[in-house]
């Protein structure tokens, strides 16, 4: 058994999650796929592509939309509860390259206590108000953490040592919208 999972939070993704899935599962590393109170056609889609993946993909549903991190940290506990050490969180979009899964995971076992983090590449096209928007999220971790040792806390493609996370999410109250992805970095930093 691996002692790494996946999770994936989704809110009506239901045109790129498939594809996302298809790229994911030729890793071989268990995924859960949490549903964050999707709609009615992203939920049919979901039952589909979970009995299309069964034994490799788990189905986890949230009665109503509480937010990415809400639907995180039920991926954290769920991973927890499966005995997982390792959980990679990547986005249901399709944004992320899953060829980096390997590099994730050697990664975690060089240093299995580190959270690891992607990092997102821009080209010209990016509209200039999302860049200085990350960019003063960025400085605002550098100030909460005294350090540069976040250079990214926005990007949905990470790696978390599940019992760290799981034990601060289980102790301190966490946002449980997008703001979670950088918050729990800070936290975790602390």
């Amino acid at each position: 058994m691996s002692d790494t999972c996946i999770v994936i939070p989704i809110y009506n993704h239901r045109d790129a999650i498939g594809r996302t899935l298809a790229r994911l599962v030729v890793h071989g590393l268990p995924i859960l796929v949490v549903d964050d109170g999707s709609d009615e056609p992203t939920r049919r889609v979901l039952a589909t592509l979970a009995a299309q993946y069964a034994g490799s993909v788990t189905l986890l549903r949230l009665p109503v939309n509480g937010g990415k991190g809400a639907a995180v940290m039920a991926g954290m506990r769920a991973a927890r509860a499966r005995r997982y050490r390792h959980a990679i969180q990547i986005d249901a979009d399709g944004q992320h390259d899953a060829d980096d899964v390997p590099k994730f995971v050697a990664a975690a076992q060089a240093e299995p206590d580190a959270v690891i983090l992607g990092r997102p590449r821009f080209d010209d096209s990016v509209p200039k108000a999302r860049l200085y928007g990350r960019y003063l999220t960025h400085v605002w971790v550098w100030i909460e953490t005294l350090s540069l040792d976040i250079p990214d806390a926005m990007c949905g493609f990470r790696l978390y040592p599940v019992d760290a996370v799981c034990e601060l999410i289980d102790t301190v109250s966490m946002p449980t919208r997008m703001a979670f992805d950088s918050e729990i970095l800070v936290r975790l930093h602390w």
